[in-house]
């Protein structure tokens, strides 16, 4: 089997098309597709068939035809192999299929999907175990974010955030640095979610006040953020400075109480100052 024909595939939606898988799955040409992957080596066509033997209940038939995918070690089908076992009740078949055996091609998304399979298997300290090493990743920050919540870690996660956070407002301008400016919002979602939305507010506040925020998703996320409080002085005062970004969830804002003419009033302002914008087209 021929991993890099495999990536061709993924990159390029070479074989078959996804489209077309889709629609023999939906015409109920299920076995079509198995027999495809009989005869030939076509990613697109394995994991429909997979997708559709598991919704049928057959978690055995699904698992041999991934398997002999899994063992080339090609994540998506290493990914795809742990979900079935795991979806089998084969819990720590999954788990040894899905951990990662050594230095990776894409490190980070081998360690992403073992944490994942972790937190569904129950072992959420692990799960964060994994993730740790990695937060000076972007990618692993919101990973982490993402597959703790609800499950009642939120000062755990917190307190692998600060040291990161505070490491960027000391020097946000440092190179080995200047990538991790997603932790800024990372952390505020999480006070946000553990109750400590005055803290995250403050946080993320002095942050865009200070402009210690890396591109502009950081103020997006507090606008949003003093939008879902009811801040909306905060956020009007917010999108006179960087109205790109805040001024749509401080209309939105407006129009969720009621206040449409004064989210037009604001908007019509906007335009006779001679600042154009998406706003124009919505008055």
């Amino acid at each position: 089997m021929n991993v890099d024909d495999l990536r061709w595939q993924w990159s390029n939606h070479g074989g078959v098309p996804p489209r077309l898988v889709d629609e023999t799955l939906e015409r109920g040409g299920l076995g079509a597709l198995v027999e495809a992957t009989r005869v030939r080596e076509d990613w697109f066509c394995v994991a429909g068939a997979v997708r559709g033997l598991c919704a049928a209940g057959e978690f055995g038939q699904a698992w041999a035809v991934v398997e002999p995918f899994t063992a080339t070690g090609w994540q998506p089908a290493v990914r795809t192999g742990a979900d079935v076992l795991w979806r089998w009740g084969r819990v720590d078949q999954a788990l040894e299929l899905a951990r990662p055996a050594g230095p990776q091609e894409h490190a980070f998304e081998t360690w992403r999907d073992y944490a994942e399979m972790l937190v569904r298997a129950g072992q959420l300290d692990d799960a964060i175990g994994v993730l740790g090493p990695h937060l000076r990743d972007p990618r692993a920050l919101d990973a982490l974010v993402e597959m703790t919540a609800g499950l009642g870690c939120d000062e755990r996660v917190l307190e692998l955030l600060a040291p990161i956070a505070a490491d960027f407002r000391r020097d946000p301008e440092q190179d080995d640095l200047r990538a991790l400016w997603a932790v800024l919002p990372a952390q505020a979602r999480v006070l946000e979610r553990a109750g400590r939305t005055d803290q995250a507010i403050q946080l993320l506040g002095a942050d865009v006040a200070a402009r210690r925020y890396g591109v502009l998703n950081t103020v997006e996320f507090y606008a949003e953020l003093l939008a879902r409080c009811g801040r909306i002085e905060e956020l009007g005062n917010l999108a006179d400075t960087h109205r790109h970004s805040a001024v749509h969830p401080y209309v939105r804002a407006l129009e969720s109480l009621g206040r449409t003419e004064e989210a037009e009033a604001y908007l019509r302002g906007l335009i006779a100052a001679g600042l154009p914008g998406w706003y124009e087209r919505a008055c």
